[in-house]
């Protein structure tokens, strides 16, 4: 069965909190057990991913995997698309944790991204990527697997 994936974007804070767990273990590692496991711990934040694979048959699913090996798999509900957009998309997430306020407490991110648009102009984020060429690429692919019209708002 023909099928499309898509790697979700891994956010940079994680990346630095599992490269600091890393490199805080190497310090305890010969010291104490809780070494082994921050370098699991850093591990596992790093090596962990998720991404959706789109099946020609709309069955769906959303595959945990550990360094690119797939441990398992769940059922993923999509809008069946009318249509399928590619456009760039800002982001911002907050920088505040609990009662702690951050300077300059949001962040943005800028990205291009792949959404369906289903009835009543219902939409869902499928992939989200820096690199444009990879949009374009796997939007035109996803088209065609799934026989809908592809809006293209990047070349314009």
């Amino acid at each position: 069965m023909k099928s499309i994936k898509f790697k979700e974007y891994k956010n940079i804070k994680a990346k630095y909190i599992g490269i600091g767990l890393l490199v805080f273990s190497l310090f305890i590692l010969t010291q104490e057990f809780s070494g082994i496991i921050l370098t699991v711990l850093g591990t596992l934040i790093l090596g962990v991913h998720t991404e959706i694979e789109v099946f020609e048959n709309f069955e769906n699913k959303l595959n945990i995997t550990v360094f690119n090996m797939k441990l398992f798999s769940i059922k993923k509900e999509l809008i069946y698309p009318e249509y399928i957009s590619l456009f760039g998309q800002s982001f911002s997430s907050s920088n505040e944790f609990s009662t702690v306020s951050a300077l300059g407490s949001t962040a943005e991110f800028d990205f291009y991204v792949i959404r369906f648009f289903g009835e009543n102009n219902k939409n869902d984020i499928i992939f989200k990527s820096k690199s444009k060429e990879d949009i374009l690429s796997k939007g035109k692919q996803l088209a065609n697997l799934l026989n809908v019209e592809l809006v293209n708002k990047l070349e314009n």
